[in-house]
């Protein structure tokens, strides 16, 4: 009978002992209440560079309590969704027990968890997201109201320049988050999220940052789809850079403008040498580009004021479908140097002016060498004067 009781006093410690660890192993825990939002479905999706699966559902009961257990194998992320409007992001690893709590009214501006680091750090971040953007909204309340005000102007002005400060409030978060927590996964979202619709960094801007995390993230996740991705953005961006310094031995101000010889709508090979003598604009530029139409008609009062005096435009289109280029120029009044590379972004001209986006545009002076590459256009009248 002693032995019996024993027994059982062993198989109540072990189911004792198993009901009260935390989840181990490929398996995580989400639980928590959301005000609410009684019996209603959530879904758990898994975030992946070129897809979203469903990985599992889950139903509230009357008060809003729910809880699911599913595998995660490795670190990732994911979104707990009531509906596209109501979701929640999460970066999960394996073995966590996550607790969240939140209005299911709206999830996203209302929720915390614990539990699950990463996840903290990231809805931390987006509270902060949050209260800039409520600044932004108030700011765009005060523009709607101030338009019949006869010192609009004026006030526009001033919320203009709030505005940039938040901006810029925001842009300073991402990078101090960025920088504090380089070896995250919300590092990764983080550094690519967007302040309404506009981006806040890039690898241009902010390169060191982006190299910073690419190597703490592809050490610490190597299996990770997402940071794969973002390595691999990287690695392209290395490329660019290694290509830049190249082009800025042959393109910097100084050195000769490299040759160009491509046919005009005659047919006639015109090089870009024969202009030498003259204050030339090297000007690519394509039909189907509508900043480069804009480009074309804000370009032709500068060439009708300057030409006179020894300026002249280069333009080099790099339309496939020649009619068109012709019809274009004609229709934006664009008298000036026109050729035709039907190459597109890939020709040989293309890479070697190191053209990454049309319009592009390269000033050389009246002995061949580059005086500017790629001028701000508020600027080219400036620059025109002065060189002339």
């Amino acid at each position: 009978m002693k032995a019996k009781f024993n027994f059982i006093l062993i198989l109540l410690a072990i189911w004792l002992f198993q009901g009260c660890k935390s989840i181990t192993g490929d398996k995580i825990k989400v639980h928590g209440n959301f005000t609410n939002l009684p019996e209603t479905w959530l879904y758990i999706y898994q975030v992946l560079p070129e897809s979203q699966p469903l990985i599992d559902s889950v139903s509230t009961d009357a008060s809003g309590n729910f809880s699911i257990t599913f595998p995660v194998k490795n670190a990732g992320f994911y979104l707990l969704k009531r509906n596209a409007d109501n979701e929640i992001t999460l970066i999960i690893s394996p073995g966590e027990n996550i607790l969240l709590t939140g209005n299911g009214n709206s999830l996203r501006n209302t929720y915390t968890v614990e539990g699950s680091k990463d996840s903290k750090l990231y809805s931390e971040y987006n509270q902060f997201t949050a209260t800039n953007l409520t600044k932004v909204d108030s700011l765009s309340r005060i523009f709607a109201e101030s338009q019949s005000n006869p010192d609009f102007i004026h006030i526009k002005k001033q919320l203009d320049s709030t505005y940039l400060g938040i901006f810029n409030n925001q842009k300073e978060k991402v990078v101090s988050f960025v920088n504090n927590h380089p070896n995250s996964l919300t590092s990764l979202l983080v550094i690519s999220s967007n302040f309404g619709p506009n981006p806040l960094l890039s690898e241009q801007s902010y390169p060191e940052l982006f190299l910073k995390l690419d190597s703490a993230l592809f050490q610490a996740y190597p299996e990770n789809s997402l940071v794969n991705t973002f390595h691999l953005r990287v690695l392209d961006f290395k490329v660019e850079m290694a290509d830049a310094r190249e082009h800025d031995k042959i393109l910097k101000a100084g050195m000769p403008a490299p040759e160009i010889s491509l046919p005009n709508a005659a047919g006639k090979e015109i090089k870009l040498s024969s202009t030498h003598g003259k204050l030339t604009l090297v000007y690519f530029w394509s039909s189907w580009n509508a900043l480069c139409r804009q480009t074309n008609m804000n370009l032709a009062s500068i060439y009708t004021t300057y030409h006179d005096r020894g300026f002249e435009i280069y333009a080099v289109s790099i339309d496939s479908d020649t009619d068109l280029w012709k019809k274009s120029y004609m229709l934006d009044k664009a008298y000036w140097v026109q050729v035709n590379d039907p190459k597109g972004l890939e020709s040989g001209y293309c890479r070697t002016y190191a053209v990454k986006a049309i319009p592009m545009l390269i000033l050389v002076g009246k002995d061949g060498n580059i005086i500017a590459r790629d001028p701000v256009f508020g600027d080219l009248s400036g620059l025109i004067k002065k060189n002339l």
